[in-house]
């Protein structure tokens, strides 16, 4: 995957959480959704982990991680990607 003509380096993990946004574009999945979906576990307490690989996510993928732009926080909620392709 490219941004900006640039190859982007992602780990296994961000990849198969891109992948998964990617596959359900516009729905909002919360955190214990995406633990059990990406990471096949659902523990209370695993939460931050979602929270890191989003944020790692967005500063590789996202212009400006700040504003993102694909993949979008519902407050209260969870995250939803934003399907826009990317170039």
């Amino acid at each position: 995957m490219r941004r900006d003509g640039e190859l982007l380096n992602l780990t296994a993990k961000e990849y198969d959480l891109l992948l998964h946004f990617a596959r359900h574009p516009g729905q909002v999945f919360n955190r214990l959704q995406l633990l059990d979906s990406v990471w096949g576990y659902a523990h209370v307490g695993y939460e931050h982990t979602v929270n890191t690989h989003i944020n790692r996510l967005r500063s590789k993928l996202e212009s400006d991680p700040r504003n993102p732009r694909y993949i979008r926080t519902v407050w209260g909620v969870g995250y939803r990607f934003i399907g826009e392709e990317v170039t």
